[in-house]
């Protein structure tokens, strides 16, 4: 356990604190967080976002004219165009929106809004109002498997929507252990839609009597494979969900299979360090998160740590581990799954 726990110095904890006039937007496209070289910004109840990150994590190709100041995109056969300072959005050539807030140039960067450029392309598009959270689930997602489905309003309006990304593996194992993250979405879509969907339907009905917007409730969910090799194939999850009131909350989950024979495996399947002394090496760890900013965690955070010990997920890295906590566990929803990786010779 030495050897772990020296490696512990290195932990990092993955989030970030940024002060903004309003909090800072997250922008998820298939459950895949998006990074911009600057912020969104909210312009009359509408977000903006660079231009050149979004259209690529939607898939789609862009080019710029700076002679007229003319967006075109590219996708699957479509073309959609914008221009700096006016309201239309064309699709092939025909007026798709009329914008409330154009695309416009701010800091030397072009920005466009994120929902109708999404619509355009056939993506269903979320919005958070406590978390300010936007997600986009697009029309595909290639190289992946996708778990989705959808709850309508009588109008054919979609009120709930589910996905979840899950990536091919390489392995001789693979359909067996997609088989495993397949069944696991196909639950969580269903306890989802179960919970929700009704209550989707009379809040979008609700607020439609009332002439007002509605924000549909969504799930999106991607695993990402950390390790594959001969020896392991490990998976790491993330989500977010929107339920109406609630913030945008996120979740984890890990599956990690021998790529020998497709068992999943356990944390003591992989290491030979006893409950005791993993639980010590993760009250060090964590510990020292919270004591490097006290700030960003619960007043109380090594108090519940130690009472959520049993839920520490794990998932296997090119060279070494990883360990997680749920959002809420030790730190408010907004810090997000705090978590660290060690090096470890497996």
């Amino acid at each position: 356990m030495k050897k772990m726990l020296l490696a512990s110095i290195a932990a990092a904890m993955l989030w970030t604190t940024t002060v903004f006039a309003y909090p800072a937007i997250q922008v998820y496209v298939d459950g895949q967080g998006i990074t911009f070289d600057q912020p969104p910004v909210i312009v009359e109840d509408r977000t903006l976002v660079p231009m050149r990150a979004i259209f690529q994590a939607l898939g789609s190709e862009v080019a710029w004219s700076e002679s007229d100041q003319t967006i075109t995109s590219t996708k699957n056969g479509d073309t959609i165009v914008l221009k700096i300072g006016d309201a239309g959005l064309y699709k092939n050539g025909q007026l798709k929106y009329t914008m409330a807030v154009p695309a416009r140039i701010m800091n030397g960067r072009t920005l466009v809004p994120l929902r109708a450029v999404a619509e355009a392309f056939d993506a269903q598009v979320g919005w958070d109002p406590q978390g300010y959270v936007v997600t986009v689930i697009s029309s595909q997602s290639g190289g992946e498997n996708n778990d989705t489905t959808s709850v309508k309003a009588d109008d054919g309006t979609v009120v709930l929507s589910f996905r979840m990304d899950i990536p091919k593996s390489k392995g001789s194992y693979a359909s067996q252990m997609e088989k495993t993250l397949n069944e696991e979405a196909k639950a969580l879509a269903k306890a989802y839609v179960d919970t929700y969907g009704k209550k989707a339907k009379t809040e979008y009905e609700a607020a439609k009597a009332k002439g007002i917007s509605f924000s549909p409730y969504y799930y999106v969910g991607s695993y990402e494979i950390t390790r594959e090799d001969s020896k392991f194939v490990s998976f790491y999850g993330t989500s977010t969900q929107y339920t109406g009131e609630m913030q945008g909350q996120r979740g984890c989950t890990s599956h990690t299979f021998s790529a020998k024979n497709g068992k999943e495996l356990t944390l003591s399947d992989i290491i030979g360090d006893s409950e005791k002394e993993l639980q010590a090496f993760w009250m060090t760890s964590f510990g020292a998160l919270i004591d490097e900013k006290p700030a960003g965690f619960y007043s109380n955070a090594k108090a519940r740590l130690e009472k959520n010990l049993d839920i520490v997920g794990f998932y296997v890295t090119k060279d070494g581990l990883g360990f997680y906590l749920p959002p809420e566990t030790i730190a408010p929803n907004e810090a997000g799954i705090i978590s660290f990786t060690v090096k470890y010779d497996l």
